[in-house]
């Protein structure tokens, strides 16, 4: 039996109680690593196992400015591009403080912001409301608590199956047309298939010269058919080691990674 999708409503709740589980995991796993009381070494030049060139001090630092990035587009209540989060940086002696008053100043702001608010976002496939955003802090806090974890050397905490489908089904029909226009998939012709075992839900992905469509239910005539469980799924094409199974063209199935 598929598992039932959530209203509009409960998603948005669903994805902000995600947001504050995950991003104080991410807090005390920092704290963790920086007072060495993990199996890795360095503190928090613990190396992301599968992000080059990361370190768990980058991750954190990462998060903390897309906080008040994302905090900034919410409270602007505008459609109009703001500018980037790259040059947002931590203190050099308060980082915890610093990731966790932005954590809280982002939930706060998820929680009173009208989920139906205009906001701008970076994908032309988005509705452009302040929910949009509830639900992509909840999936990119998802995987990166698995990626702190992974840098510490501990087993990761579960995933909620129906959060992590709603994570696949965000980076195929929103996350994958932002980079429609860049190689390599504006010169691609592909079709996929991809099926979230747990949840009996599907979905395919078709890409024809800079144009990505998904549709939902995995169609057995693609190219290709990506399945595993939806949590394994959400690492897999956000990049990261995952049980899955592919068949047929793997080069097509390749072009469904997030950046």
């Amino acid at each position: 039996m598929a598992a039932p999708l959530l209203t509009p409503d409960e998603l948005h709740d669903r994805c902000i109680a995600a947001v504050v589980q995950d991003g104080e995991r991410i807090g005390v796993l920092a704290q963790g690593l920086d007072a060495g009381r993990t199996a890795a070494a360095g503190g928090l030049q613990a190396e992301v196992p599968w992000v080059a060139g990361w370190t768990a001090r980058d991750l954190i630092a990462h998060l903390g400015a897309v906080h008040r990035w994302v905090t900034g587009i919410l409270r602007a209540g505008s459609t109009r591009a703001p500018g980037s989060y790259s040059g947002i940086a931590p203190p050099h002696d308060d980082l915890h403080g610093w990731y966790a008053l932005g954590l809280t100043e982002l939930v706060a702001t998820l929680r009173t912001t009208d989920p139906d608010a205009p906001a701008w976002h970076m994908s032309p496939a988005a509705g452009r409301t302040a929910r949009d955003w509830a639900r992509r802090q909840a999936h990119e806090h998802t995987v990166h608590r698995q990626d702190l974890e992974a840098a510490a050397f501990l087993d990761p905490a579960p995933v909620d199956p129906v959060l992590a489908g709603d994570g696949v089904d965000e980076l195929l029909a929103v996350v994958l047309p932002r980079w429609q226009h860049t190689a390599p998939l504006v010169t691609a012709r592909a079709s996929v298939g991809v099926t979230a075992t747990d949840l009996e839900r599907g979905w395919t992905v078709e890409v024809a010269d800079g144009a990505v469509r998904c549709t939902d239910g995995a169609i057995a005539s693609a190219d290709a058919q990506l399945s595993g469980t939806a949590p394994q799924l959400l690492l897999h094409l956000w990049g990261r080691p995952a049980e899955v199974t592919v068949h047929g063209d793997r080069a097509a199935e390749a072009l469904l990674r997030g950046r």
